[in-house]
């Protein structure tokens, strides 16, 4: 869209008479906010004129179709600011004009063109069949192509004042790199936005916070986390490292009957296996060297609670003899002691190996796999759920600012884009930690994709930002084109995934297919 608009400003530096720059400015109009109709109508003497008509025919511009138009661009024009309809029917302004019912008009964004301090005219879109189908970015959008226009109108005016001309062209030049990074901004709040709803089964917000995601393959996690809420089976959670089984295990633990009570984590790889039966089960003073006091162990810690085994698959063969005990009776006997104890905790644990394979090896006992492996949880690693990076994104975005470390509010298209194809083998972590490093080096509000060369190194994979030979005898709309068409590719044909992953919503995306042929 940049690009259209700075050929649109060489035309108007141009010699192009005036017919072919009103045609451009309401076909880029169109095209850029998705609008059903466009028009360009311009004060003459008393009246307004349509100068130049998109999807409006000759008959509909003699009759009520365009008196309603300009009714709602003198409107616009003498109030002298950007008028944004979401549904005319329901507008106080509209909603008694029998014409508003009768041509089913909805929805309407007309912005007043100017011409040396003086309004001269109004570019109108709208939309007969949906509603709210303009937003704040389209404005932006619009305004920006109407600042263009005064300056042509001033042209015709002023024939003669070719430097100045050229000046206030360069200015507007800059106001448009402005104008395109407040829509990039935007588009950002607008996903954050999405993303801050709390209420349960919002879209784009998982049931289980700090969870993300909406895929098909974490929405699996989801339905089964709902099933298992209330009762106290066993859960074994398996995923590779970094894949958030942790967070599965709490979100178990907070979101069911035991959310009041105490959850405690252990890491099963971390403890040296002479510790780790003090640690799960507590012991006496003097029942070891160093044993200087009675300790409870964490089976007692989280009793009425929850007891999260991470990394189960290390556990020392001869803890699991004991492990199972525990699970099987409810009873843990400290290190020292004669008497047992009886506890009420449930165990999740999760582990990033292949449980299967260690008891075929004899490395874990077969008997204690089948009692952990009640319920099994599979944990996706992120790149089988995509379509939930920009999500994910955004919520470390936000996080890092909470923390200090910058002031990047999100990612350009190309950024996001570009994370979306590299393969993530350290998950949802390693995702969480390079946008920490990026954050923290940021110059600028958005990260864009010489952020992140370090992975472009690794893989190779990354879109280089202005590589000639990616591009080369391409025009931009075939650049466009074939971006659009890998990115649904990659998404097996998802519209809904592949519009989150370009950054653009599902109304653009049709319409682009559409022109593609491939709807």
């Amino acid at each position: 869209m940049i690009e259209k608009l700075r050929r649109f400003s060489k035309r108007i530096a141009s010699d192009a008479d005036g017919k072919q720059v009103f045609d451009s400015a309401v076909d880029l109009a169109v095209e850029s906010t998705g609008a059903e109709r466009g028009l360009l109508v311009l004060q003459k003497g008393k009246k307004l004129v349509v100068q130049s008509a998109r999807n409006v025919d000759q008959e509909s511009l003699r009759g009520r179709e365009a008196r309603m138009s300009l009714t709602i661009a003198r409107q616009a024009m003498d109030e002298a600011t950007t008028l944004l309809v979401d549904d005319a029917g329901k507008q106080d302004l509209f909603s008694s004009s029998e014409s508003v019912f009768e041509l089913g008009l909805r929805s309407v964004l007309c912005v007043p063109v100017w011409n040396q301090g003086e309004i001269m005219g109004a570019l109108y879109l709208d939309s007969r069949f949906i509603a709210g189908a303009f937003g704040s970015r389209d404005a932006l959008t619009v305004e920006a192509l109407a600042d263009f226009l005064s300056i042509y109108l001033w042209k015709l005016a002023n024939a003669e004042k070719t430097a100045e001309l050229e000046a206030r062209l360069a200015q507007s030049a800059s106001k448009l790199e402005s104008v395109q990074e407040q829509l990039d901004e935007l588009n950002s709040l607008t996903v954050r936005a999405q993303n801050l709803k709390k209420s349960k089964g919002t879209r784009g917000q998982s049931p289980f916070p700090p969870m993300i995601g909406e895929s098909p393959a974490i929405e699996k996690v989801y339905a089964i986390i709902e099933k298992v809420l209330d009762n106290d089976i066993t859960i074994l959670i398996q995923g590779e490292s970094g894949t958030g089984k942790e967070l599965v295990a709490k979100a178990i633990h907070q979101y069911g009957r035991r959310k009041d009570q105490t959850f405690v984590a252990i890491n099963c790889s971390s403890i040296p296996g002479t510790l780790i039966e003090s640690e799960l089960f507590g012991h006496l003073k003097g029942s070891f060297t160093g044993a200087t006091r009675d300790k409870k162990g964490l089976f007692e810690v989280a009793d009425n609670g929850t007891l999260f085994l991470d990394e189960v698959g290390d556990m020392p063969m001869e803890m699991q003899g004991k492990l199972l005990r525990a699970l099987q009776y409810g009873e843990v006997q400290r290190l020292g002691a004669v008497q047992t104890k009886t506890v009420n905790v449930r165990v999740v644990a999760a582990t990033n190996r292949n449980l299967e394979e260690l008891v075929a090896r004899g490395a874990f006992r077969e008997d204690l796999f089948y009692r952990l492996n009640i319920v099994s949880i599979e944990v996706p690693p992120l790149r089988r759920r995509k379509e939930d990076i920009p999500l994910l994104v955004q919520r470390f975005v936000e996080v890092n600012a909470v923390q200090g470390l910058s002031d990047v509010t999100g990612l350009t298209p190309q950024a996001l884009l570009a994370l979306t194809r590299y393969p993530w083998p350290g998950n949802v972590r390693e995702l969480e930690t390079v946008l920490k490093s990026a954050c923290l080096f940021a110059e600028r509000p958005l990260l864009d994709v010489d952020d992140f060369e370090a992975l472009s190194r690794a893989e190779g994979i990354l879109i280089e930002p202005g590589d000639p030979a990616s591009f080369e005898g391409k025009t931009l709309a075939e650049i466009e084109r074939d971006v659009i068409l890998a990115t649904l590719k990659l998404n097996d044909g998802n519209k809904k995934r592949t519009a989150t992953v370009l950054g653009i919503d599902r109304r653009t995306l049709y319409n682009k297919l559409k022109l593609y042929g491939v709807m």
